[in-house]
């Protein structure tokens, strides 16, 4: 499966899981989220964290509404809105990479650190040896690498510069329908 232009804004993943957490409202989550570390949005996380939690989040489930339920009972919360219509960013305050999932996207990011990219290159052959790796370019300038996987899906590494560190995240995405 071939796919031209970039991946759309949901994947845009600094704009989405990065920024101040402070708004107007007074939920329970901007309560926890004002007592929240900015690093711990986008925590340091160990690969194998990584993949098991994009194997448990992006994979395993599906749909929107089942990832967003799966998450709050992980213990994550929503950031608030950050103008990516129909994205939405999950954290928790601790070393589990933050999540952001949409109706045909689900992205796991953390700091850049050695071993991920073996990892989860490894994590794809065995989890989906149909894989076909296909030219990342196409795709966007931050993408790394691409699969074209069964489903029909494209997953795909994200190296994203922040103003801090460099982040890497993991995508699964469904062209045009519900993953």
């Amino acid at each position: 499966m071939t796919r031209s232009g970039p991946l759309p804004g949901a994947v845009a993943s600094a704009a989405v899981l990065l920024g101040g957490c402070a708004t107007g409202d007074r939920s329970a989550d901007v309560a926890e989220l004002d007592n929240t570390w900015r690093a711990n949005l986008v925590p340091k996380s160990s690969p194998a964290r990584m993949v098991g939690t994009f194997e448990r989040f992006c994979v395993e489930t599906s749909g929107l509404a089942a990832r967003e339920t799966a998450l709050r009972r992980a213990g994550y919360v929503a950031l608030p809105d950050r103008g990516t219509p129909g994205t939405r960013a999950f954290v928790v305050d601790d070393s589990r990479p933050a999540v952001a999932v949409s109706e045909n996207m689900c992205l796991v990011q953390a700091r850049a650190r050695t071993g991920q990219t073996e990892q989860f290159e490894r994590y794809v052959t065995v989890r989906f040896p149909e894989a076909v790796k296909t030219d990342p370019a196409p795709l966007g300038r931050s993408i790394s690498e691409a699969w074209s996987v069964p489903g029909p899906a494209i997953i795909a590494t994200e190296r994203v510069q922040d103003v801090d560190w460099n982040n890497y995240a993991l995508i699964y995405y469904r062209p045009g329908g519900a993953s």
